[in-house]
C-alpha cells in the first residue's frame, strides 16, 4: 500500500521532511541573528546586527536528518523543493510540464499552482477526446459516456478550486494551501482512472488467445 504523504505545512508537528523525505517529528523555533566571530565571512567584514527577527520568521528542524527548513509566515523559504508525487506517466508531456511548474511555484503562490493545475485539467480533457474549450461541458460529455461518478467528483473539484484561484469565490486558497496539494493528487487520480487503468486492462485483454477473442466478439454480437 502506498504510504500517505504529509507535506511540510507551517506549524505542524510532523510532516515529510523536504530534505530526507522521511515522515518525522519537527522541532520549531524563532530566528535570532547573532554575530558569529568564530569564522571569517563577508558578514563579519560588514556592518552587522544582533536581534530577534519578527515572529513571522521561524525555523523547523527534522528529528530524523537534523536539517532545517526556514519559514516566513506560512511559506517555506528554504529549501525550494517539489513536494508532490511525480505526474502520471501517461499524461501528455505538455500536461506534465504544467504539473511540474505548478509544483515549483506552490510555496510562492498556491493560487498560481491551482490555476496551472486547472490548465492541466483543460489539456487533459483534450487528451480524453473532448474539445477543451469549456471544462464543464467536457465533464458533462464524459458523464454521458459513462464516466465513473468518483472521477466526475474529482474533475469538478479540480475545476471549481482552480476557478476560485483566479476568480473571487468561497474557497480561500491562500489561507488553506493544503487544498492545492490535494489537487495534485486528484489530477493523478483522474489520469490513473481514465488513462493508465484502461491501458493496462487493454494490454492484458489483447494478449488473450485469438480463439477466445473471436468467441467474445461473437458473444457480444
Amino acid at each position: 500500500m502506498k504510504e500517505k504523504y504529509y507535506p511540510p505545512i507551517a506549524g505542524t508537528r510532523e510532516f515529510h521532511c523536504p530534505h530526507c523525505n522521511v515522515y518525522a517529528k519537527q522541532f520549531w523555533a524563532y530566528l535570532y541573528c547573532i554575530n558569529n566571530h568564530t569564522s571569517r565571512t563577508f558578514v563579519s567584514e560588514l556592518s552587522n546586527f544582533q536581534e530577534h527577527l519578527p515572529s513571522e520568521w521561524s525555523v523547523s528542524k527534522c528529528q530524523h536528518c537534523n536539517n532545517i527548513v526556514i519559514w516566513q509566515n506560512n511559506s517555506m523559504i528554504y529549501p525550494k523543493t517539489i513536494l508532490v508525487e511525480n505526474p502520471n506517466d501517461d499524461l501528455l508531456e505538455e500536461i506534465k510540464k504544467d504539473y511540474i511548474e505548478a509544483a515549483n511555484v506552490f510555496h510562492d503562490s498556491p493560487r498560481a499552482a491551482a490555476a496551472l493545475l486547472r490548465l492541466a485539467l483543460q489539456k487533459l480533457c483534450c487528451q480524453l477526446g473532448e474539445k477543451g474549450e469549456n471544462i464543464n461541458d467536457d465533464i458533462k460529455n464524459l458523464v454521458k459516456k459513462g464516466l465513473n461518478p468518483l472521477v466526475q467528483k474529482s474533475l469538478d473539484t479540480l475545476r471549481i478550486t482552480g476557478n476560485n484561484a483566479v476568480h473571487p469565490g468561497s474557497i480561500n486558497i491562500e489561507e488553506n494551501p493544503e487544498i492545492v496539494l490535494k489537487l495534485f493528487e486528484l489530477l493523478n487520480f483522474i489520469a490513473d482512472k481514465l488513462l493508465t487503468e484502461p491501458k493496462v486492462i487493454s494490454n492484458f485483454y489483447d494478449k488473450l488467445p485469438e480463439d477466445s477473442l473471436k468467441a467474445i466478439k461473437k458473444r457480444d454480437n
